[in-house]
């Protein structure tokens, strides 16, 4: 099986591209993952070959597109490691020990709109690199990257195929929500660690409940488990990019 991997520029920012299609043809589905705070634009990148090689089926039709964030965070002795936004660690670790969780939930992060439109830009590239549209886009990422993904899809009004948020939580709750209800919904997959010290559990939930109670269609899969993507959820996240495709198949 032949892997195909690139570097290019979509947008305003550098992507890793990976997908096992012949030269030339186009995808059935785009898949675009976002790395998290302090991980390298890579973090993310293999989890590309690891779905295409479990799955016949995505192996056949799917392109996935690994942004880097645009925040170097080198000078801050965090080599090769990037950012979508600065985030005050200590903050969030005072907020970790207090459980004042509002400080976090009400926070609009410096720099999350600029984030915001830049991965728009990016993503608006991809698909049109791919010759999709968002009914054929899935969209996620870890952590901060699920965060700055959530923006977008408010923000911007999208609807892609599957929102998937792995480890996010919820920010800038009054607006988050206002967006929320004024959007049409659309399905979510979103996972989250009982034992996550670095964004809390129950924000997690609460980002879970504004979504389901805006018609979001929300998949919320909790484990015992600390700041990561374990393998169940990976799984799971497989079976939903299948079903996807067969649905894409079955109404054409």
């Amino acid at each position: 099986m032949r892997i195909n991997s690139s570097i290019q520029q979509l947008g305003s920012l550098k992507c890793r591209t990976i997908d096992s299609l012949d030269e030339g043809s186009t995808p059935e589905l785009l898949v675009v993952l976002n790395h998290g705070f302090g991980a390298s634009g890579d973090d993310l990148a293999d989890f590309g070959p690891m779905l295409i090689d479990s799955s016949r089926l995505i192996q056949s039709c799917v392109r996935f597109v690994f942004p880097e964030a645009p925040i170097d965070l080198s000078p801050l002795g965090m080599a090769g490691g990037r950012a979508w936004w600065p985030i005050n660690m200590a903050k969030l670790a005072e907020i970790n020990q207090t459980r004042d969780y509002d400080q976090l939930m009400l926070l609009e992060p410096p720099g999350m709109r600029e984030a915001e439109e830049r991965l728009f830009e990016t993503v608006t590239a991809a698909m049109s690199f791919s010759e999709l549209d968002e009914t054929r886009l899935i969209l996620g990422g870890f952590s901060q990257g699920a965060m700055v993904s959530t923006n977008l899809v408010l923000t911007r009004n999208l609807q892609p195929a599957l929102l998937t948020l792995f480890s996010g939580t919820l920010l800038n709750r009054e607006h988050w929500q206002t967006l929320a209800a004024a959007h049409s919904g659309c399905d979510v997959l979103q996972s989250h660690g009982r034992q996550d010290f670095v964004l809390p559990f129950a924000p997690a939930v609460e980002l879970q409940n504004m979504l389901a109670g805006s018609g979001f269609n929300v998949e919320f899969v909790e484990f015992n488990g600390p700041h990561t993507i374990p393998m169940n959820v990976l799984q799971r996240f497989l079976l939903r990019i299948e079903h996807r495709i067969e649905r894409n198949r079955a109404v054409k």
